[in-house]
């Protein structure tokens, strides 16, 4: 855990004036698996660079998990501090703050922010991560509710991962849909036909689908085979993998060797039933790259997956249904072909290019108030 304050350089843009931000949120750090809400800050971080903001930067990494829970506890507050002392001391240089983290947190901590940027006279801009933030507002009690109303959920610009948070907040005027984006730039093979090379890239929790994965894969004919990639997770049962006639385990990927990987296969699986799932990184990634996915409706997946357009969507826990689905695309090459298009044509709404064009004009705009 590693909590700092960075400043980063920009090269001189045509602006005699570029816009300082205070930004707060999650950069990955060793002991964390790649993934989640740290990649996405990452990625802010480096589209806003990209378009000559100066930024100093806050760095909320949470402790690796599998600490007991004590220690998560104590090293939370410790963050919260850290973080809380870093914004009084780097906010008078900024001219507005814009704070990224997760909704588990943000009724405890952001009207404590709001406060502090609302003392210093200085505007204050939130992107929650995931989807979870209407149903951590009702558990809160009523003065959470209360305080809640009348501090960060007024502030001027909220940006939410999903149109479901949207729906939920009855469409604020202050609230922008900003989603998980990418901008892969990936080589272009030839045009896929047919399904041999299947590919599982998540971490390896098992309520990510795993095992139903390996399951329905037990049946592919010859000369298909599944590959699973991602890190080892604290439920992670490599067994499973043992004697496998069509499966094996290529373990982690680093993110520059993802978009590679993903060129290399035909299909992606993601039949997760996991907590939280919203926009999906390697869903998006995989179908810039023209791969579709066959995916569970589950959680925020339907928003980024439509089901016989550039994916098919089945029910969680069901190998049946999983393997029922690869058998459908095996059988149907121009199917296949149709979903590998229309994947390829889905991921172009994530490009992060547009989306961080708008927010930067919206940071500027902010900042001139």
């Amino acid at each position: 855990m590693k909590i700092f304050e960075q400043s980063i350089p920009h090269q001189r843009t045509a602006d005699s004036q570029r816009t300082r931000v205070l930004v707060i949120g999650p950069l990955p750090t060793d002991g964390h698996a790649i993934g989640g809400s740290r990649t996405l800050f990452a990625e802010t971080v480096r589209q806003l660079e990209r378009r000559g903001f100066e930024l100093d930067i806050l760095n909320s990494s949470r402790p690796r998990s599998g600490l007991p829970p004590w220690r998560m506890h104590l090293a939370g507050l410790v963050v919260l501090a850290r973080v809380l002392g870093g914004l009084v001391k780097n906010i008078r240089r900024s001219q507005l703050v814009f704070l990224n983290m997760s909704c588990f947190s943000v009724m405890g901590v952001a009207p404590a922010l709001w406060l502090i940027c609302k003392v210093a006279r200085r505007p204050l801009a939130l992107r929650f991560f995931g989807g979870l933030l209407p149903e951590v507002y009702q558990r809160s009690g009523r003065v959470a509710r209360w305080l809640a109303d009348r501090t960060f959920l007024r502030c001027p610009l909220v940006y939410v991962e999903t149109h479901y948070l949207l729906r939920a907040f009855g469409n604020p005027s202050n609230f922008r849909w900003l989603p998980n984006t990418r901008d892969i730039a990936s080589p272009s093979p030839a045009r896929r036909t047919a399904v041999r090379k299947l590919i599982f890239a998540a971490q390896l929790w098992m309520n990510k689908g795993l095992a139903e994965a390996l399951e329905a894969c037990r049946a592919l004919p010859e000369g298909c085979h599944l590959n699973v990639f991602g890190p080892v997770m604290r439920d992670t049962v490599l067994s499973l993998f043992e004697g496998h006639p069509r499966a094996s385990y290529g373990g982690a990927l680093e993110p520059a060797e993802m978009i590679r990987t993903l060129n290399e296969h035909d299909l992606l699986l993601f039949p997760s039933y996991r907590m939280h799932e919203t926009y999906v990184g390697v869903i998006i990634e995989a179908s810039q790259c023209g791969v579709p996915v066959i995916a569970t409706r589950w959680g925020d997946i339907p928003e980024i997956v439509h089901h016989e357009q550039d994916g098919l969507l089945i029910e969680p826990r069901s190998a049946a249904e999983l393997q029922a689905a690869i058998k459908r695309l095996l059988d149907d090459p121009g199917l296949y072909r149709r979903l590998c298009e229309g994947a390829k044509k889905r991921g172009e709404v994530f490009r992060s290019g547009r989306w961080y064009d708008e927010v930067a004009q919206d940071l500027r705009h902010l900042a001139k108030v």
